[in-house]
């Protein structure tokens, strides 16, 4: 406001030395919406606090605080972090909780002495990977409590120096082996997140672990017993499934080029030929017979929302994939409720003994809470459908990669439910139902496409997700762990909005979401593993006696 006399003196305040006889100014709970001019000729200042105020920007003069260390910018209006903060390059404590920042500035690198920074209560969708430069080596606290983060990226084993990481109230719904790579970590909290598993290797390689918190994350009956007794307990657990892995030679390392020059991560072992059957259960021909009967015959498309000239069917693409990653692949149309769950009863009822994995790809009508429904409009739960490839239901897949890809297009659900047969429940449900069984090695991705989604580009939405998901395989799947890979593909899918039918000027996004419970890094590749990777033995073949039977 003109005339506004906005200075320290003004605003009552003055400039104070603290035990440590270091300059320090409090401007919090002031209402400010900019600084006072004359606080930039403090050029000794070392401790700033700016908490709960109304700032969205900091002036260019902040530079002049050249010895500043701590500075508290919480509670404010911050929809991104100041560029001029990354000036600032004494600083060692940064507090930005409670404010609206996404993302940080690459710039942030800059503050090599920085030990300390809390950004808790954001809207950070993804974790800053620019803290993972090797730069910011110091780092030794983070607090992440309180964002929309779904995944850590493999570059967190960079951040040697870490003792605490708080990343409680997120959306994690998977931890990667390279977090068990920070072996200075006494400090790690995960409450509240929708995790099911955790890195086989957690307890043993994070040595100084001193604080563990896990609680209300729905993770499996035998972890979450483990976990009860602490981290002894969970080093325990752990233990065994490590030595069982070993003796049976279900596991081998591979060498992951770009991450500390080369670091070996466990995997599942992936030797046979074929890999294993993977079943595609199409029942979006159906829908779009029906839209062909009215007159609304959608062109096809390619996944990324193009025209595919050659007009190659959908589901044909996707068993183009699924073969060039090494499976047996069987496709089924329009199968009523009842059918599908008799498909994948008689899979499981297979020998599996000489196959390493299994695929289920399910593209259908369905609900939200976890229903399947069929064209005859009767709902299916998708547990009850995984739940038959449970240890004890399949017990040749025990210990081996279960994957269900979904795609549901959102429709309406007869009040009758189809027959259930027993699933295990758990005492802790999260924001979305638990779709998985109480057993480790099984992941299972879903999209849930709204009803009134559709698409300048791609008329029909039925292949949506799993366009972009195959089209990754494809190209990564040799590449990439499975996990790293479905990171980069909801990330691809988030980014796409298709319009709503009911509000043209509306966009809709896709928010898929991940349920698993593997506990080594999986590879869907051909071939004998890299220079790096370890024995694996080389590739298995099933017996020509057995595979009359099993690959019809």
């Amino acid at each position: 406001m003109a005339g506004t006399d906005w200075s320290l003196q003004a605003l009552g305040i003055s400039p104070y030395r603290g035990n440590a006889y270091d300059l320090r100014v409090d401007l919090n709970y002031r209402n400010l919406q900019q600084l006072p001019t004359d606080l930039f000729s403090l050029g000794e200042l070392q401790w700033l606090n700016l908490n709960v105020n109304k700032l969205k920007d900091l002036p260019a003069e902040m530079a002049m605080l050249g010895r500043l260390k701590w500075l508290y910018l919480e509670n404010n209006s911050f929809q991104k972090c100041p560029e001029v903060v990354c000036k600032l390059t004494e600083l060692v404590r940064l507090y930005f909780s409670c404010n609206s920042l996404t993302e940080l500035p690459r710039a942030i690198v800059n503050l090599t002495h920085l030990r300390w920074i809390d950004l808790s209560d954001n809207r950070f969708a993804e974790f800053p990977t620019v803290l993972c430069s090797g730069s910011l080596a110091c780092l030794e606290k983070l607090f992440l409590d309180n964002n929309q983060i779904t995944s850590l990226p493999n570059q967190i084993a960079s951040m040697k120096s870490l003792k605490l990481l708080w990343i409680n109230d997120n959306r994690l719904e998977w931890l990667p082996p390279a977090l068990c790579e920070l072996t200075c970590l006494e400090d790690l909290q995960l409450k509240n997140n929708p995790l099911r598993c955790l890195p086989v290797f957690l307890a043993s390689k994070l040595s100084n672990l001193k604080i563990f918190e896990w609680q209300e994350c729905p993770l499996i009956q035998q972890l979450t017993e483990a976990c009860q007794k602490g981290i002894q307990g969970l080093g325990e657990h752990q233990d065994q499934i490590i030595k069982k892995a070993e003796k049976r030679r279900m596991v081998h390392f591979r060498t992951e080029a770009g991450l500390d020059g080369g670091r070996e991560r466990p995997c599942y072992l992936m030797r046979t030929r074929p890999r294993g059957v993977a079943v595609i259960i199409d029942n979006f021909c159906t829908l779009e017979a029906e839209e062909s009967l009215n007159g609304r015959a959608s062109s096809q498309s390619s996944s990324d929302g193009r025209e595919d000239a050659k007009e190659q069917d959908n589901t044909d693409r996707l068993r183009s994939v699924l073969i060039k990653l090494g499976f047996n692949v069987r496709i089924m149309r329009g199968l009523m409720s009842l059918d599908i769950i008799s498909a994948l009863r008689f899979l499981s009822l297979e020998d599996h003994s000489y196959f390493d994995c299994v695929i289920v790809c399910i593209l259908s009508r369905g609900a939200r809470g976890g229903k399947i429904i069929g064209p005859d409009g009767i709902a299916v739960e998708v547990q009850q459908l995984t739940d038959i490839f449970s240890r004890t239901n399949c017990p040749t897949l025990a210990d081996k990669p279960k994957l269900f890809f979904l795609q549901i297009l959102e429709g309406n659900v007869k009040a009758k439910l189809s027959p259930r047969v027993h699933v295990s429940k758990d005492t802790t449900i999260p924001t979305t139902p638990t779709l998985i069984p109480n057993d480790y090695d099984f992941l299972l991705t879903f999209a849930l496409i709204p009803k009134e989604a559709t698409s300048d580009s791609l008329p029909s939405v039925y292949h949506f997700y799993v366009g972009v998901l195959f089209d990754m395989l494809e190209t990564f799947a040799r590449k990439l762990n499975l996990l790293d890979l479905m990171t980069t593909v909801h990330g691809e899918v988030k980014k796409r909005r298709l319009r709503s039918k009911n509000s043209p000027e509306e966009r809709v996004q896709i928010s898929p979401e991940i349920q698993t419970t593997l506990r080594y890094n999986l590879y869907l590749s051909m071939g004998s593993p890299s220079t790096g990777q370890g024995t694996s033995g080389g590739s298995k073949s099933v017996p020509s006696s057995r595979a009359s039977t099993m690959l019809s």
